[in-house]
């Protein structure tokens, strides 16, 4: 018999930061030099250009984590609120999932070792970074939890995402649209086999629609793990087609939700990730019939984070209180290559056999 894997505890963190879409637009223009009308022109564009970022996509802000801070740090203390009053010792595996760093050691390793510290009783968990399939690593990465949770009588999984997507993002004129649309966050969950939690997981689905023409519609890479100071090169800072994209984004979450419903499942609560609100987002509510109020969204105020969008938006809507025992939520995840992730959730009930 499957042991039920349920969310026991939810957390999430924003920076302070909050750089708004004027903001961003000058930041892109600070180091081109005004010598001749051309160029000129390229600066009043991107200004005005920046005005109209909310009408297009609904993005009115996003926020960025200081210069200063450590993902490590970041995802230490993330992990210490997930953790709560539970013994460290039954943490049996971290998987962290990051958009925005690579190499090793990998951020799961590091933060294993800075909670020594403070935690004697922590045992040897299995650690695992996934980053390849960028805004929809975090499901992949609670796909791989419940799977060990299940088929490895592991106790505790904690399932995090760390997104400092502002070191990665090319600061451009001439990647106006990647440069504009992404915000730093970090969140996640941990996961159980022994108690019903705040959530149960009832479904999950792991999968992809990649051909040669998906295979470079996003990509870029991150800040070195094994050196988070150091700057991210400019040739592999972040690009994505935007219109193309948006077109697969769209029929990936409405196909996405269509296969949950066709199988008669209830969706009380949407949470996909977080990309484009009016073209992407929106419109998929229109499509599958899904009342907007229902639509679980961060992204006018922090724009795309990646692959933290969709545990931020859970912990949002969990410590909200609009959730309600016996209600559902179904996450979808989509990223590079078109790679998607999806779980349904049902909140505040006790464990079904599996």
């Amino acid at each position: 018999m499957t042991a039920t894997v349920s969310i026991v505890r939810t957390a999430s963190t924003l920076p302070d930061a909050v750089v708004s879409n004027r903001e961003i637009g000058e930041r892109l223009v600070a180091d081109v030099q005004i010598d001749d009308e051309a160029t000129a022109d390229i600066v009043a564009k991107v200004r005005e250009r920046s005005e109209l970022i909310e009408k297009k996509t609904g993005l009115r802000a996003r926020r960025f984590f200081d210069p200063a801070e450590s993902p490590v740090a970041v995802g230490l203390e993330l992990l210490e609120r997930l953790m709560g009053d539970d013994a460290w010792s039954g943490l049996d595996a971290l998987i962290v999932s990051s958009s925005s760093t690579q190499g090793f050691p990998g951020l799961s390793q590091q933060i294993v070792a800075a909670a020594r510290a403070g935690h004697a009783d922590f045992g040897a968990p299995f650690v695992l970074d996934i980053g390849s399939n960028a805004c929809t690593s975090f499901m992949y990465g609670v796909a791989i939890g419940a799977s060990t949770l299940q088929a490895m009588g592991y106790r505790r999984v904690a399932c995090i995402a760390i997104e400092f997507a502002s070191r990665c993002i090319p600061y451009d004129p001439l990647h106006f649209g990647t440069s504009t649309l992404f915000g730093d966050a970090a969140a996640g969950v941990l996961l159980g086999s022994d108690g019903p939690g705040v959530a149960a997981i009832r479904s999950m689905r792991a999968s992809s629609m990649i051909d040669a023409q998906t295979i470079g519609m996003i990509k870029g890479g991150g800040v070195q793990a094994a050196n988070l100071a150091l700057a991210v090169p400019e040739p592999v800072r972040w690009y994505m087609a935007g219109p193309p994209v948006a077109v697969g984004a769209t029929r990936i979450l409405i196909d996405e939700i269509q296969r949950y419903q066709a199988a008669g499942a209830r969706i009380d609560w949407l949470i996909p990730h977080q990309a484009n609100l009016t073209r992407i987002l929106i419109p998929a509510c229109e499509k599958t019939g899904i009342d907007p109020s229902r639509l679980c969204a961060s992204f006018a105020d922090t724009g795309n984070t990646s692959s933290a969008s969709i545990p931020l938006l859970l912990d949002q809507l969990i410590r909200s209180g609009r959730a309600q025992p016996g209600e559902f939520a179904l996450l979808i995840g989509f990223g590079s290559s078109y790679t998607i992730g999806s779980a349904l959730l049902e909140f505040g009930a006790a464990p079904r056999p599996g």
